[in-house]
């Protein structure tokens, strides 16, 4: 009987037929045993059939009435496992064997055996593709690096200065100099001129296991690599000494691969061609270790005043700490980071073995470093030229550009300084202080001049000694960028402008007693906070902001600092320009100008006031152009927006009332064109300011002695022409003018823009009728903002102020943090706040 096909595929096979797997026949249940014993008679039909294809079929059900058989996976169709399943499991339910053939159907023709799924499953053409690919780059870089090495010449310490060459500074014009930078302070010496202490001391500090390590880090690279690729560019690089000596010979802080590659190319022959001893001397030779140092000599001799020989573990742990960051590491600029600095480094040494434990406590300090002798021997044709020479630099390096390019990479550097102005300044504080200057040696002018719409400063007078002077004192310090003193009044536009935003009107006024008392903490212990009119002493009545201001009243402005609310001062002068280093304490007295302020940052609060509201950065660079005439650096002349250009006008109005009617009218210009400004004076005569501008040019002045009070209490008395105190109307106010008169020379007058008459407008008494020490203010223009939190009361028709819009009855102060209510009125007034002693 011929098996036959049904609609489901199944072969049927009559019971009659005999098989070797089944040897029942049909009917008896009994076996059909054959000649050979095992059966019975042959089946012509099995016999021809293929038993290498019968071995391929499986059973796959079996019932009473036929046998369903299914062809059995091949060993290279499936894993061996799996075939192996596929025979044992006969009988299976339904729906595992369902999942078994789903997990069969997956494997296809080429699929990969090896590596994850995702590339299993990529096309055989595409993965030997990919492996190709990576076969030729692994032998490309092993090529590139041979080429490299091959070519790369290892420099030695005597020639690896050769290519330096002299920075310029030049003015604005970009032609004439101000100064140059490139003399390098360096002397080489034998590894056996160095201290072995001093030795272990940088090998602490920078590569503990130098001697014991390949000239390369392998780590060090992966890990700079991740970095670099993960941050967008190079970066961060390798660590060894080997490597950081490969680096400084090619002077040159290009972050690209290239580069790198060079480096590293450069380590490696180095590491084969010297010994340790040989690698470690370059270092010591050409590492950089800040204040125009060059190499371990130069460093023992700038630092401690003797040779690298003569050096202890202590000291050399001083300078091997340097060396990750020479300027923010210096003992005398930055000493808390410099002494944790050193702790490390002689922890390291101990560790290590090269120092005894007891020589490196939390007790220890480290040894005094010399006093910084900023000039490195260069020579400066006058000291303005050397503080401008530092501010440059200074700001190269905080725009990222290392101190190793500015010495050696012959960069021609362009600053905003305009030579006639810059001329103008000299001439004033030289003129107008010729006699104060040579009757009090330690007296310090600082004045600084900017243009506002971009923030370029077009003067810088930083002093008039830079070392030591004819008298032996000695300066260093910029009066204009780092030396902070007290600005006195010269803040108190910034609560102006407090106020004016929150609500405040120029047309408001209030009490202005001689005297007012505040309850909180005071310098006396006697529990009242004190405030005093310093400029002008008595009783100014009522005036309104513009009066208050022109006169400087500090027993108005103490409470509408408080009223408008500290921290909003505060948040106010950050807008402005005082940066977020400079300390500002959270309290009333933050209004009388009595925290240390630079100059720089002063002239930029000011310069916002004449750009219409819009902070810019001071900078003195415009630009850097390499070696290779590309410019690499440009100056920020962006803006911001800090205030509202209505609230700037109104303040502006209320500083040209200073000059006009006030404390300034020795600022008054030669062509009496407008002018706004502002005196300061400290109490107890400390320092003196003037500031002022016009809509092209502000400019700041301020003087002070020593360190302005700071470490001890000096005063700015006995001078000529102002042996009681100097005010900031008096010689401040003078400079400032005789500045202000040479720098608008040829320059056309522009008028400021009116006032705006911001705010609702608030009376705390009834004022008198407008005379002529009350100037007479015009009609303000209808202008409600959020309303200012005094107390009101009617408004006489006479007041200047009439028709004013009022809000009626009393108006509830409102609380802020560090804010209280403002004092009702009458002399002696209480409010309270806590507060330190400020006069």
């Amino acid at each position: 009987m011929h098996p036959r096909d049904d609609d489901n595929a199944r072969t049927h096979v009559r019971r009659s037929s005999v098989r070797r797997d089944h040897p029942r026949t049909a009917g008896s249940g009994a076996p059909d045993r054959g000649p050979d014993g095992r059966g019975g008679a042959r089946d012509s039909r099995y016999d021809t059939t293929d038993r290498a294809a019968m071995e391929r079929i499986g059973v796959r059900e079996r019932t009473g009435d036929s046998t369903t058989y299914v062809r059995r996976p091949r060993p290279d169709d499936v894993p061996a496992a799996a075939a192996g399943d596929a025979l044992d499991q006969v009988g299976d339910p339904p729906a595992r064997r369902a999942g078994r053939r789903a997990a069969a159907s997956t494997v296809r023709k080429g699929q990969g055996k090896h590596g994850p799924m995702f590339w299993r499953n990529r096309p055989r053409w595409l993965r030997r593709l990919v492996l190709l690919g990576l076969l030729s780059s692994v032998l490309m870089v092993a090529a590139l690096v041979a080429l490299v090495l091959a070519f790369t010449k290892v420099p030695l310490p005597a020639t690896v200065n050769t290519a330096e060459q002299t920075s310029v500074i030049t003015y604005a014009d970009g032609r004439t100099e101000i100064a140059k930078i490139g003399t390098v302070n360096r002397t080489n010496v034998p590894l056996s001129q160095v201290s072995v202490d001093a030795q272990h001391a940088v090998l602490a500090a920078e590569n503990k296991n130098f001697y014991s390590e390949p000239g390369i880090s392998p780590k060090g690279i992966a890990r700079a690599i991740w970095v670099n690729l993960s941050g967008g560019e190079i970066a961060q690089g390798g660590s060894t000494i080997t490597q950081q000596y490969a680096k400084n010979a090619y002077l040159t802080q290009e972050r690209t691969f290239s580069r790198k590659f060079k480096e590293i190319a450069m380590a490696i022959k180095i590491d084969q061609q010297y010994s340790k001893d040989d690698v470690l001397e370059f270092y010591l030779n050409t590492i950089y270790f800040g204040r125009g140092c060059y190499g371990i000599e130069a460093a023992a001799k700038t630092y401690f005043g003797k040779p690298a020989k003569d050096l202890t573990a202590e000291e050399g742990a001083v300078i091997g700490g340097l060396i990750r960051s020479p300027n923010a590491l210096d003992p005398r600029a930055t000493p808390a980071a410099a002494e944790r600095r050193w702790h490390e480094v002689i922890d390291t040494m101990a560790a290590k073995g090269w120092l005894d434990a007891a020589r490196a406590g939390p007790d220890k300090k480290p040894p005094v470093t010399k006093e910084w002798d900023k000039s490195n021997g260069l020579a400066v044709s006058s000291p303005q030229a050397a503080y401008i020479r530092d501010q440059v630099k200074a700001e190269l390096i905080a725009a990222g550009i290392t101190e190793q390019q500015i010495n050696l990479q012959g960069l021609r550097i362009q600053t905003s300084i305009d030579q006639g102005r810059q001329t103008a300044a000299y001439l004033a504080v030289t003129n107008v202080l010729q006699k104060p200057s040579t009757a009090v040696p330690d007296l310090r002018t600082g004045l600084v001049a900017v243009e506002p719409s971009t923030g370029r400063v077009l003067a810088w007078y930083g002093g008039s000694i830079y070392g030591k002077g004819a008298n032996g004192q000695t300066f260093w310090e910029d009066n204009v960028s780092e030396a902070k003193v007290p600005p006195g009044s010269t803040f108190k536009p910034i609560t102006l402008a407090t106020a004016l935003t929150h609500g405040a009107s120029l047309n408001s006024t209030y009490e202005a007693p001689d005297v007012l008392k505040i309850p909180g903490n005071s310098a006396d212990g006697t529990g009242t906070y004190v405030v005093h009119n310093d400029e002008e002493h008595g009783n100014f009545g009522y005036p309104n902001l513009v009066k208050a201001t022109a006169e400087s009243i500090n027993t108005v402005f103490v409470p509408l600092g408080i009223t408008a609310g500290i921290d909003n001062v505060i948040s106010t002068a950050r807008a402005l320009g005082v940066s977020k280093d400079v300390a500002l304490t959270d309290d009333a007295g933050v209004t009388l100008g009595r925290d240390g302020i630079s100059a720089k940052n002063m002239v930029a609060v000011y310069s916002t006031f004449a750009n219409g509201g819009k902070a810019t950065t001071p900078h003195l660079v415009d630009r850097v152009v390499d070696g290779k005439g590309k410019v690499i650096y440009e100056g920020p002349t962006g803006s911001t927006t800090a205030l509202s250009a209505s609230v700037t006008a109104d303040v502006t109005y209320a500083l040209q009332s200073v000059i006009k009617d006030g404390t300034g009218k020795a600022a008054q210009l030669a062509d009496g064109r407008p002018v706004a400004g502002k005196t300061g004076t400290t109490d107890k005569f400390r320092t003196a300011w003037f500031c002022g501008y016009v809509p092209q040019v502000a400019a700041c002045v301020n003087m002070f002695r020593g360190d302005g009070g700071v470490s001890k209490e000096t005063a700015l008395t006995g001078i000529p022409g102002a042996m009681s105190g100097v005010y900031g109307g008096g010689y401040p106010a003078k400079v400032w003018k005789a500045f202000m008169d040479g720098a608008l020379t040829g320059v056309a007058p522009q008028p400021f823009v009116a006032p705006k008459y911001v705010g609702t407008v608030t009376n705390a008494s009834p004022s008198p009728t407008p005379g002529p020490s009350v100037p007479p203010l015009p009609a303000p223009v209808p202008s409600v903002v959020l309303p200012f939190p005094t107390q009101s009361r009617p408004t006489p028709e006479s007041s200047p102020t009439a028709g004013a819009t009022t809000p009626p009855g009393p108006v509830q102060p409102t609380v802020t943090p560090k804010a209280r209510p403002s004092p009702t009125s009458g002399t002696g007034n209480i409010l309270p706040f806590q507060a330190g002693s400020v006069q």
